[in-house]
């Protein structure tokens, strides 16, 4: 080959490339990672007061925690349809349009509580329920949005900004209950500012360079997804995670308080519990590429199991705290399996569909458990309620145990 040929060979535009796209990846994760944040911090102001204006402000006590109810009903509402609104307008979109919700649900709810109004705080909590179901997808944008060696490993990643949130966001809802002249509309004024610093970094996410060389796939059908194993362990794991997960992060402080503990024993359990939910994103995205999501999901099961089985025994503060610590690791490393099943059923951008199915159906029982939560702990007490909590993640090791070895990570076409 003589010098003028090699000039114009081009190996060295592949690197370049390639370098451009990790520093594009880096640079839209830095964002989404600051999105989760700001998603979780708003949502932990809104989960630590709702259910006590609720109270202030509903007719009956019975009523005081339909505010969160609602909430959780609208996510679960919106869930599919954001997924399909995803696929049809981009994640970016969706995501700018869940947080002006959000802004608009926070606005509502502060109103309520200056004038009393306990229908004007549903209104506003339903609206930010929308915005719950938005924020889950951010996961799925980070996946698309970095080089598709990194996809699996964009998501614990992307958790790590509900370590922040974990300390920071109870604290803020109380810091700024007394803002304004009525008690906790300054915490709901927070929820629509928050949102409203969502919106700059979501919508400043770029695409990955390579995709604006060829059209983006077609969008991969839920039945052809549904027949691969990894869209049945992803539900099943996701399914298993948020349901224990929900049912005894809900029950939780009631039987804290009906075991004789204090209040502020009850906010501390579920502040180590959040913080035992994020904290482990640190090291649980590599831990789920050394052993593969499916070893990573029958250890997070067993953790699951392990604080269950914990709350079940023994009903000391100590125990408490230990049993929804392992709650929130497990869920950790169940969640990240999860989802690194989910996007293994599509190729970058072609997953609108599954994840709207996979978000909905697992929404559907999410919320159910949280729906039923206050009842079974009523009817069977903290122990028997653990008790039963840990037959689910057991199960769900067992049947991973049983599986076949996980496949090699390959972006599928469906």
């Amino acid at each position: 080959m003589d010098r003028e040929t090699m000039r114009h060979v081009p190996p060295a535009a592949a690197p370049k490339d390639a370098s451009a796209e990790a520093v594009e990846g880096r640079r839209n994760l830095v964002l989404l990672t600051i999105c989760q944040f700001l998603y979780y911090m708003g949502m932990g102001v809104d989960l630590t007061l709702t259910a006590v204006v609720g109270l202030q402000l509903a007719p009956t006590p019975v009523l005081a925690t339909l505010p969160l109810t609602i909430m959780g009903t609208a996510a679960m509402v919106a869930n599919f349809s954001a997924g399909l609104l995803s696929n049809r307008f981009g994640h970016r979109r969706v995501a700018a349009g869940g947080a002006a919700t959000a802004v608009a649900g926070g606005l509502v709810s502060m109103f309520g509580i200056r004038s009393g109004d306990f229908t004007t705080l549903c209104l506003g909590t339903g609206l930010v329920g929308l915005y719950k179901a938005t924020g889950g997808y951010f996961r799925y944008l980070a996946a698309d949005s970095v080089p598709k060696a990194r996809r699996e490993r964009a998501v614990s990643v992307l958790l790590c900004g509900g370590v922040l949130a974990a300390f920071v966001g109870p604290w803020a809802a109380e810091a700024c209950a007394g803002l304004l002249d009525t008690e906790y509309a300054g915490s709901y004024l927070l929820v629509s500012v928050l949102a409203v610093a969502v919106i700059p970094p979501v919508l400043a996410v770029r695409d990955r360079p390579t995709d604006e060389e060829q059209p983006p796939p077609p969008p991969v059908r839920v039945r052809t997804a549904a027949r691969t194993r990894e869209f049945r362990t992803a539900f099943a794991v996701l399914t298993v995670a948020g349901c224990v997960m929900t049912l005894l992060m809900s029950a939780g402080p009631l039987g804290s308080r009906h075991a004789g503990h204090p209040d502020s024993a009850g906010a501390f359990i579920i502040q180590v519990h959040m913080v035992g939910m994020f904290a482990p994103s640190f090291f649980s995205g590599w831990l789920n590429t050394v052993l593969g999501p499916r070893r990573n999901a029958v250890l997070g099961s067993a953790l699951l199991a392990a604080g269950a089985l914990v709350g079940a025994v023994h009903s000391g503060v100590a125990a408490f705290v230990v049993a929804l610590a392992l709650i929130g690791v497990g869920w950790n490393f169940l969640y990240v399996a999860g989802s690194t099943f989910v996007v293994r059923c599509y190729p970058p951008h072609a997953g609108g569909r599954v994840q709207a199915t996979v978000e909905g159906g697992t929404g559907v029982f999410i919320t159910a458990s949280s729906f039923v939560s206050g009842y079974l702990f009523t009817a069977l007490g903290w122990q028997v309620l653990s008790t039963l909590a840990a037959l689910l993640p057991l199960l769900l090791c067992l049947w991973l145990s049983a599986a076949r070895r996980d496949p090699e990570p390959s972006d599928r076409s469906g």
